[in-house]
């Protein structure tokens, strides 16, 4: 009975081995295999260089450099307390924190040590021998012309991911693909011969160009600092674009930041205000109204009104800018002074219906396409939610939002004889092998008629001539263009005593080559014809040489055009 009872036991011990050796080397199998693999393998990224970002002659916005980063393996690491005093006088971090670092996760093999030095402080660093310390080329985004287009570029994290801007829009593109070393090491991490390797180099990313010159750009940008400190404005925004391609040429904004530090400025400043903010355009929008009258035949460049200096409508009184008598204006001179009565009667004369037609058909109202992230589509009530009074404010620009570069495709539309073109700033991208992949052409559309865009042409050319828009001349060039100035509103409702200045044409008039648009917070004096439109000449007489665009006027008119800066000061409305 003892033989059979131990030779039972015998036969249970084995048979629970044996089913414990099934379990662990068939049903367990598979995990187990896992967590050696994990102990013995060692997993090394290549992260990949990011594409360049170029302007359109091929200058050098954002660029990639090569760093150092020096990371530790914490399971390798012999003496976390000596290496942490020995790194700390070279990397000027505190002893404490390194030897945190250094001794990390038990779970983790791979600990930050420190990010993007200087490749001669991690051969220092190297040089020292600490065990589980290590170092690897890491890219760092550089931007060479520090704030120059900031706002429309954005920035990169540490990680190398974009945050913002053009940055964060074309990040697939940009950032291309990490590549990976996988190898089998002993516990002293070094590589064991004879096993698996694996690697997978990095693919580089696409570089983009951009439409915009950056010299334009830069010159945009300080012409647009020099007006905040003149008129003490809150901020300033401008896009230069080209009306037959919707490139854009230059898209300012002030305040703006230099991305290559962007951690020492406010967000506020990353803001692209061009396309994200709003603002209540005023007399710059009058050009929809008139346009849309003349293109439905409702009115002629000469079609006369009788204009009082205020009109009684609904529970309003509009007034003009400034008072004068009752006199009969003909549309035109309604367009070159400007007038606010004159105005609503042509839009009162158009409707409500259409008037919103052409509200949307110059793109107010819905984005622009311009793919850049944050933009707004601006605020316009759809026509079910017109009080009795809209009618008579959005002909003059009131209770309607849009943004600058809106209001820049607006104008491009009568300077490109009547078609809207969809604004793009990426010309192209290009691979790592250097083919190039130009983008797809932009959208366009028929807003109004070449004859309607011929004589809109000739008024807004009467406003820079002799109407509120005289500081807009450009010596040597014709120009189109028409003020804007218009009461900010408060929350709540109603407006207060800040306003938006602004001034937006295209030159040479006869065959436009570059749209321009200046928008002010907030100047003092407030009138866009005295502070916006000077902003614009400097900026359109930059632009135009740059290009190589002949002048269109003789030395002797454009002496005659440009006069002193006293005589040439417009009444002081907008």
């Amino acid at each position: 009975m003892r033989l059979i009872a131990t030779f039972a036991i015998l036969m249970l011990a084995f048979g629970g081995m044996a089913v414990r050796l099934v379990v662990l080397q068939i049903v367990e199998s598979p995990g187990y295999a896992l967590i050696a693999s994990k102990q013995r393998e060692s997993t090394r990224p290549f992260p990949a260089r990011r594409g360049s970002i170029y302007d359109r002659n091929g200058k050098s916005l954002a660029i990639s450099v090569d760093l150092q980063t020096v990371y530790a393996d914490p399971a390798l690491v012999t003496d976390a307390r000596r290496e942490a005093r020995r790194l700390a006088p070279l990397l000027g971090t505190p002893a404490a924190s390194l030897q945190r670092v250094l001794e990390g996760d038990p779970q983790s093999r791979f600990e930050y040590v420190a990010r993007q030095i200087d490749p001669a402080l991690a051969r220092r660093i190297e040089n020292l021998k600490l065990a589980g310390v290590f170092a690897r080329p890491e890219p760092k985004r550089l931007y060479p012309n520090e704030s120059v287009a900031s706002t429309i570029l954005g920035f990169v994290g540490t990680d190398g991911e974009g945050l913002s801007g053009i940055e964060n829009q074309y990040e697939g593109i940009l950032r291309g693909r990490a590549g990976f070393m996988t190898l089998e090491q002993d516990p002293s991490g070094r590589p064991l011969p004879q096993t698996d390797f694996r690697y997978e180099p990095p693919v580089q990313g696409r570089s983009l160009y951009l439409t915009i010159d950056k010299d334009i750009q830069n010159y945009a940008e300080m012409e647009l600092e020099n007006a905040i400190a003149r008129y003490d404005a809150n901020a300033a925004s401008a896009v230069i674009m080209r009306p037959s391609t919707g490139e854009i040429l230059g898209m300012a904004n002030v305040p703006d930041f230099d991305p290559n530090r962007f951690g020492d400025f406010s967000q506020s400043d990353f803001r692209n205000r061009a396309v994200t903010d709003v603002y209540e355009p005023g007399s710059a929008y009058k050009i929809v109204t008139v346009a849309g009258a003349i293109e439905d035949d409702v009115v002629s460049p000469r079609s006369s009104f009788v204009v009082p200096d205020e009109l009684p409508f609904e529970d309003r009184v509009f007034h003009d800018s400034h008072a004068h008598d009752t006199e009969t204006m003909s549309v035109t001179e309604i367009i070159e002074q400007s007038s606010n009565v004159g105005t609503i009667k042509i839009g009162l004369a158009l409707g409500g219906e259409r008037l919103d037609h052409y509200v949307r058909r110059f793109g107010f109202g819905s984005a622009t396409g311009l793919d850049f992230p944050g933009e707004s589509p601006g605020i316009v009530l759809d026509r079910d939610q017109w009080s009795g009074v809209t009618i008579a404010t959005t002909p003059i620009g009131q209770g309607i939002a849009v943004t600058t570069l809106q209001m820049a495709s607006a104008y491009a539309a009568l300077a490109n004889g009547g078609v809207w073109v969809e604004p793009k700033l990426v010309s192209a991208t290009v691979d790592g092998d250097g083919s190039l992949k130009r983008s797809s052409a932009p959208a366009t559309r028929r807003v109004v008629s070449g004859r309607t865009a011929r004589q809109m042409t000739e008024m807004l050319t009467g406003v820079v001539r002799r109407g509120t828009g005289m500081l807009a001349r450009v010596p040597g060039y014709q120009v189109a263009g028409k003020t804007g100035t218009a009461q900010k509103p408060v929350a709540g409702g109603g407006y207060g005593n800040s306003y938006v200045a602004s001034f937006a044409g295209f030159a040479p008039a006869a065959d436009p080559e570059i749209v321009t648009i200046v928008v002010l917070d907030d100047p003092d004096p407030i009138w866009g014809g005295v502070t916006a439109a000077p902003v614009f000449r400097a900026i359109s007489e930059y632009a135009l040489r740059r290009l190589g665009i002949a002048p269109t006027a003789d030395a002797q008119r454009a002496a005659e055009q440009m006069q002193s800066e006293q005589d040439l000061v417009p009444e002081p409305h907008d």
